[in-house]
């Protein structure tokens, strides 16, 4: 027997941990609700050389780290031609750059969807590599402000691993965890 409160709660906290997180990282205004503004909040301007200055990782729902990558010129060059050509020592740490290995990959970014102005959360818009996590209709956060083109965070946000239900179906064991990657836009030579 499914235990409903606990899964009630458990959906309860995803929504306040998304509204935090999107509030922090300023994505959740749109000015009056204007739908021309919301139109124009984002950015698709993914092309070219993009610095990356910052990961910050949530573990149940608590920052964890931010770690600063400014000085470590780990580079992300998107390419018109769908090529991602990441450079640099990249860190070790499978969870946050699963995807994102120095080399050759294939991406696709799609506008941000903003299916509500009145929020301007933005859907999953980036995939790399065709992973198995975009086949499941899942995939990466990628926003640029049009306020500020120079900036651009790639996020996946709660992800649950090692959960196990119990024999009152309940969901024990559970860890989640949520990163985001901050980058500066290079200028162009």
């Amino acid at each position: 027997m499914m235990n409903w409160n606990k899964l009630s709660e458990m959906k309860k906290n995803l929504l306040i941990v998304s509204a935090i997180f999107l509030i922090s990282a300023g994505y959740f205004s749109c000015g009056k609700g204007n739908s021309e503004e919301c139109e124009k909040l984002f950015s698709d301007n993914i092309i070219g050389r993009w610095n990356l200055i910052e990961v910050s990782v949530w573990v149940n729902r608590s920052l964890l780290d931010s770690i600063d990558y400014s000085k470590e010129n780990i580079i992300f060059d998107f390419q018109e031609n769908n090529k991602l050509v990441v450079s640099g020592d990249i860190p070790d740490v499978v969870v946050v750059f699963d995807d994102f290995q120095a080399g050759e990959h294939f991406y696709s970014f799609q506008t941000a969807n903003v299916p509500n102005c009145r929020y301007a959360i933005p859907g999953p818009n980036l995939s790399i590599d065709e992973t198995m996590l975009w086949r499941e209709g899942r995939g990466y956060f990628c926003t640029i402000l049009l306020s500020d083109e120079k900036t651009m965070r790639i996020s996946k946000m709660d992800k649950v691993i090692g959960e196990v239900i119990d024999e009152n179906s309940s969901l024990t064991g559970a860890v989640s965890y949520s990163w985001e990657k901050k980058f500066i836009k290079l200028n162009e030579l």
